[in-house]
């Protein structure tokens, strides 16, 4: 599989991208969908938080991983995670099937990816939180989780039209919560 993120001579491309660009996205070459995860997804996040003893970021890094595996193959995602108190971090997380890894073992290759081991380029970045996070940058995808409606998450997917149908993007959109399951049930 290709690395994550390659740029040169041909453009930006991404292993997870429906298409290849010339050059990263403008704010004009970005869209916005929306999904809510319900107060028991929400109790169930933050229930395998403390359980697991470790941070919302790592559990939702590591759900991606598994959804990005269900709905357009297996690889390496680079991803850039930033939280609600201003700090970044790039880890590279797996992205394999229920059989490939438990969701234990894949939070725990999520958790233990650290920027030293990370590869250079990420093409995906994720924040958890109420905090102020950046405006959408150069990376073809962004998840924004944040508290949302009766107790539960809403999770705002911005990607880029330009590399992504917007019905790849509304897959990954369907499938996260179930992956979410996964990786907190262990």
């Amino acid at each position: 599989m290709a690395a994550p993120l390659l740029t040169g001579a041909s453009g930006v491309t991404c292993w997870i991208a429906d298409h290849a660009t010339a050059t990263p996205p403008r704010p004009v070459d970005r869209s916005t969908t929306s999904n809510v995860l319900d107060s028991v997804l929400a109790a169930e996040l933050h229930g395998a938080q403390a359980a697991m003893g470790c941070a919302a970021e790592d559990i939702l890094v590591a759900a991606l991983g598994r959804t990005v595996a269900r709905v357009i193959g297996d690889g390496i995602l680079v991803v850039d995670v930033d939280t609600h108190d201003g700090a970044s971090r790039r880890v590279a997380v797996p992205c394999v099937s229920q059989r490939g890894l438990s969701g234990s073992e894949l939070l725990a290759t999520a958790r233990s990816a650290t920027t030293g081991t990370a590869p250079i380029g990420a093409a995906v970045r994720i924040g958890y939180g109420e905090g102020v996070f950046a405006e959408p940058g150069e990376y073809l995808l962004e998840l924004r989780v944040h508290p949302g409606p009766a107790g539960g998450l809403t999770v705002d997917w911005s990607f880029d039209v330009r590399s992504f149908d917007a019905y790849t993007v509304e897959e990954l959109a369907e499938q996260f919560p179930s992956a979410l399951i996964e990786v907190t049930s262990g």
